[in-house]
Parts: C-alpha cells; sequence; structure tokens
C-alpha cells in the first residue's frame, strides 16, 4: 500500500470513528430521553393512585360525619368517638 493509500485510510478511520461516537451519543441521549419519560409517567401514576386513595379517605370520613349528624349526634359527641376536634369537624362540616 502506497503512502497516499494509508494517507487516506487514516482519514477515513478516523471519520468513520467520529461518525460511530455521534451515532452512539446520540442513540444514549434518545435511550436517556425514553427512560425518563417513563420513570415520570410511572411517579405520575404512583403520586396518582395515592392522592385518589387519600381523597376517598376524607370523603368518606365527611360523608360519616354527615350521617351521624343525621342520626342525630352532637359535634361533641363525633369529636369524642372519631377523634378529631370540633373546630376541625365543624370546618369540615361546613364545606
Amino acid at each position: 500500500m502506497c503512502e497516499a493509500e494509508k494517507r487516506w485510510l487514516e482519514v477515513k478511520s478516523k471519520e468513520w470513528e467520529a461518525e460511530g461516537i455521534r451515532k452512539g451519543i446520540k442513540q444514549g441521549i434518545e435511550q436517556g430521553i425514553e427512560q425518563g419519560i417513563e420513570q415520570g409517567i410511572e411517579q405520575g401514576i404512583e403520586q396518582g393512585i395515592e392522592q385518589g386513595i387519600e381523597q376517598g379517605v376524607e370523603l368518606g370520613q365527611v360523608l360519616l360525619y354527615k350521617t351521624m349528624i343525621k342520626n342525630g349526634m352532637s359535634v361533641n359527641e363525633i369529636s369524642k368517638v372519631c377523634s378529631i376536634s370540633v373546630e376541625s369537624l365543624k370546618r369540615v362540616l361546613s364545606n
């Protein structure tokens, strides 16, 4: 192989190597974005479920308090039975 061919091969090898690096970086970025999106979705679902459970429990408590009032219990009685302050109970019932 002549000197010109060796030089040409060296230049091409560096070009191919640089192209491979660029492709690797691009692929790494794309995979990172995909993983980030997947993690974000999973976290969003988990948080949504937790919030839904919390809201459901709160709603259940409010309905219980209102049912107790309808059945003739006083705010003080409900406060004692349910371990909630009178102030908090009044606030909940007023909403």
